[in-house]
């Protein structure tokens, strides 16, 4: 079979790729703490290289492209303001800590919490917000504002007689990690630290505040736009290549 023919059917492969990559960072524009999504190419005569092949397409060499590794990009997403005392959003790098119910420990920048009939601080899949000492839970009898500090301290205030008193329930954990482009997501909202060492971040926290995802519409819709162009151009080829082939078949038989 022509290598043309391989060539332009790798290339709509992997521009399905992109497409469906560029769909779901369009679809979570406004998830907060979602992080974009991206895919990487990589020629197919470079990987026959990296195995000892030469040539190009004249030799044993290949021709077109196959998509690479999946990344996620960790700049910071705007911050908007929301006003509920539970949403947080972080201001520089870091990560809260949640644990999931079989005890694992999971990276976010998600900070839309709630209180479950426990009084523990949950995220929207009710696994629970760590603290410095574990999960931070708000006793029953706290009752009163829950303001949360810059340096994610948590405390209940409450009025009495002659002032305010003020009762304080822990620390939000906020980590790092040395790589996060090592750590693995399957929603692009909570991720896996792997084996890498959780170390504290100096992000300072900003109570009533939610951040929205990084990915920008506009940019991604100009991607969107860019990567169906490459892929009907692909098209057009392959059925080019076919075309030509069964002109070929023709002069094999008369």
């Amino acid at each position: 079979m022509p290598k043309g023919i391989y060539a332009a059917a790798s290339a709509m492969v992997t521009e399905s790729r992109l497409l469906e990559a560029t769909a779901r960072n369009l679809a979570h524009v406004q998830t907060p703490g979602y992080r974009r999504e991206g895919l990487t190419r990589i020629g197919f005569a470079a990987v026959l290289a990296a195995e000892g092949r030469r040539g190009g397409l004249a030799g044993d060499g290949g021709a077109g492209v196959l998509p690479g590794a999946s990344y996620r990009s960790f700049r910071d997403g705007v911050r908007e303001p929301t006003q509920r005392e539970l949403d947080v959003a972080l201001h520089g790098p870091g990560f809260f800590a949640l644990q999931d119910p079989q005890g694992k420990t999971w990276l976010t920048r998600a900070g839309a919490f709630q209180l479950d009939a426990q009084g523990r601080l949950i995220d929207p899949r009710g696994w629970q917000v760590l603290g410095d000492n574990g999960p931070i839970v708000v006793p029953a009898e706290a009752a009163g504002s829950i303001v949360i500090a810059e340096d994610g301290q948590i405390s209940v205030e409450t009025r009495v007689p002659g002032g305010i008193q003020r009762t304080e329930l822990g620390r939000l954990r906020i980590v790092g990690v040395d790589d996060p482009a090592r750590m693995s997501s399957g929603d692009g909202i909570v991720f896996d630290p792997g084996s890498q060492t959780l170390r504290p971040a100096t992000a300072r926290v900003l109570q009533g505040h939610l951040e929205r995802a990084n990915a920008e519409p506009l940019e991604e819709l100009v991607q969107l736009i860019a990567l169906q162009r490459r892929y009907d151009t692909a098209q057009r080829a392959l059925t080019q290549q076919v075309r030509t082939g069964e002109g070929y078949s023709e002069i094999l038989r008369t």
